[in-house]
């Protein structure tokens, strides 16, 4: 493709490059505050692949909004998975998980994370091993990679979710489990 033809196809560029990150909006975390670095990230994800269009195999249109749907995933599957390593592995991340995630100040965060983690253990200890090792599997990666892991079936692992839900649920470790009078 031409610079000439990208820059014709630049403003119908933009306008879905709007569209989708208004659509992306309030999923993996992203706010309306993240519009305008959603848009910029897909404009540059077409810049860079306009290179790989080909007029046989689809239009100009088609070609954009597909690499831009590709892009989105890739951000939200990049955010969600850096949420699952601060609450399976702070550890790994700089500085630990950082105070949005305990919804607590700096001076009481550490210990609020250390009572998290003592109450975690407490239920993984617990736990019969089938479920267990699930978890682990299941700390830095997704349903399908721990069954990959584990050489069971996805739905074997979805179960095994379940049952582990409810051993923390039982344990008063829910989603309230951060907040005043939550689930302790």
């Amino acid at each position: 493709m031409t610079t000439t033809s990208l820059e014709f196809h630049l403003p119908a560029a933009r306008g879905i490059a709007r569209f989708k990150a208004k659509a992306v909006i309030g999923q993996g975390g992203l706010t309306a505050d993240d519009r305008e670095d959603i848009e910029a990230q897909l404009l540059l994800a077409i810049c860079s692949r306009v290179r790989a269009f080909d007029r046989e195999r689809s239009s100009l249109r088609t070609f954009t909004c597909r690499v831009m749907d590709k892009e989105v995933a890739s951000m939200l599957r990049y955010r969600l998975a850096r949420r699952r390593l601060q609450l399976g592995r702070p550890e790994l991340v700089d500085g630990g998980a950082p105070d949005h995630v305990y919804g607590t100040s700096s001076s009481t965060a550490t210990a609020h994370q250390q009572d998290f983690w003592l109450d975690v253990d407490k239920v993984m200890t617990g736990l019969p091993p089938p479920l267990g090792e699930t978890l682990l599997a299941l700390r830095c990666g997704s349903p399908t990679e721990a069954s990959e892991a584990l050489g069971t079936a996805r739905s074997v692992v979805y179960e095994r979710i379940a049952l582990i839900r409810q051993a923390f649920l039982a344990a008063g470790i829910g989603t309230a489990y951060f907040t005043v009078g939550g689930g302790r």
